[in-house]
């Protein structure tokens, strides 16, 4: 876990100091976005993503972003997501006699893959990578800092209004293997473009 930080570290300081080189408040894309989530939190959710026990999620959007692009394909990401564990559902392998809260902060870098074709339209797809903070109620260890890696898609449908696909791996820093989870999202996203960023304009 100490190797997976300090790699996570390396990379975002690297990122951060290619793209804060170019990087000018004023001429700056946003990204906002609100969307629905799973958490698989089960404690095989790498090997039984389809458990569905350990599926935990609400009937509403309960994911709000907010992204501030810089230069060369990279971006920065904030996030909150909020949900509920149900009676019966399955936590670090023990199933759940009552009903429980989760709460997850995190912050992310992004890479646009599109940066290494110099081709930018309505298919957007990137990696990320960060760090983050989670709250579990009902867990062993009810908050702990995670290290995260994922993978997501943006697709560009009009004039700044996209949708956004993302999968998200989130490796505990206690609690041990069984505390890691994934994260699971599709939401709506709008972009707020600057003059020198045409991306998302769905032409």
């Amino acid at each position: 876990m100490k190797l997976k930080s300090v790699i996570l570290v390396i990379v975002a300081v690297f990122a951060f100091k290619a793209s804060a080189q170019h990087f000018s408040p004023r001429h700056t894309t946003w990204v906002f976005g609100l969307s629905d989530h799973i958490v698989v939190d089960g404690g095989n959710e790498m090997k039984f993503p389809f458990q569905t026990k350990a599926w935990n999620y609400v009937p509403f959007p309960s994911r709000v972003t907010a992204e501030m692009y810089f230069m060369k394909g990279w971006s920065f990401q904030t996030e909150l997501a909020y949900t509920q564990y149900k009676t019966g559902n399955i936590l670090d392998n023990v199933t759940i006699s009552k009903p429980g809260t989760y709460f997850g902060f995190d912050a992310n870098a992004k890479f646009m893959m599109s940066h290494w074709t110099n081709k930018q339209g309505w298919f957007d797809p990137y990696f990320t990578l960060g760090y983050g903070y989670t709250y579990r109620s009902l867990a062993r260890n009810t908050s702990t800092g995670n290290n995260n890696l994922g993978l997501g898609c943006n697709f560009w449908i009009y004039k700044g209004f996209g949708i956004n696909l993302q999968g998200m791996g989130k490796f505990a820093m206690k609690g041990g293997t069984k505390s890691n989870y994934t994260h699971y999202s599709f939401g709506f996203i709008y972009k707020i473009m600057s003059k020198s960023d045409q991306m998302g304009t769905g032409k």
